[in-house]
């Protein structure tokens, strides 16, 4: 395992299938985790029991991630509780809100939510430690994005412009941050196993098909695991990644190549 011993790393999200996977893959490579979750906070209860029971420092709150103000006073009190930050992972956002739906479908009252969770959160998440670790001279800030801010996704066009400007806001942050030993990156999921493809094939016949040519696309011909992504979010927060900054990490099979 990679090793994060007496790092102190925030995972919001952790209560969607990646962002637990996020959560306790960093309690084994030996981080604290200070972790939120939102409206349902099964997975992340689980996944802080985990931690705790590698030895690790573990906490759980609930936190609406794009509220600012409260955003700001829970990164307060974990640097208060653990004594520093010097890593935020998020997975908030990174399932597809309401499945997968065509934009002339879609009702306008979705937008602002699906922007405000997929980009808007990462935004406040950032603003909230970037101060505290260009005091420290250290730090990585990373999120769960999607290769759909890279080329598009049928059935996510407003999804994938935020992903699009969540791609963006890292690259820009992190030549801003850079010289400060700060690096800002995203990792891009393709075709994961987890509440998203499942649900696409509890749809019936129509459901399943879509799965298999999504798979089909996949140069390795299978479906990526939580745990790679979480892996590439742990390696991006070792001192092993610490020369990788401004990227989108595609973690797809090869499905997108840029």
């Amino acid at each position: 395992m990679i090793d994060l011993k007496g790092r102190a790393v925030l995972v919001p999200g952790a209560n969607g299938g990646i962002g637990s996977h996020v959560a306790r893959y960093f309690a084994e490579c030996g981080a604290d985790v200070a972790m939120t979750f939102h409206s349902n906070g099964g997975d992340a209860e689980a996944a802080r029991d985990f931690a705790k029971g590698k030895g690790v420092r573990a906490r759980l709150d609930k936190l609406d991630a794009t509220d600012l103000d409260a955003v700001r006073r829970w990164v307060a009190d974990v640097i208060k509780d653990y004594g520093k930050v010097d890593v935020l992972a998020s997975g908030v956002g990174s399932r597809a809100e309401g499945g997968f739906t065509l934009f002339h479908e879609q009702t306008p009252e979705q937008w602002r939510k699906v922007i405000d969770s997929q980009l808007m959160s990462f935004v406040n998440l950032s603003y909230a430690v970037v101060g505290h670790m260009t005091e420290r001279k250290a730090g990585r800030i990373m999120s769960i994005g999607s290769d759909g801010g890279k080329v598009g996704q049928s059935g996510a066009a407003v999804g994938s412009a935020a992903h699009g400007g969540l791609i963006a806001f890292a690259k820009a942050l992190a030549r801003e941050v850079g010289r400060n030993g700060i690096t800002v990156n995203i990792v891009c999921p393709g075709p994961t196993e987890g509440a998203t493809l499942e649900g696409l094939r509890n749809r019936g016949t129509t459901g399943a098909k879509i799965v298999e040519e999504m798979i089909r696309r996949v140069p390795l011909k299978r479906p990526g695991s939580p745990r790679e992504l979480a892996a590439t979010m742990a390696f991006l927060a070792s001192d092993d990644g610490g020369y990788i900054t401004g990227q989108a990490i595609s973690v797809s099979g090869g499905l997108t190549m840029n």
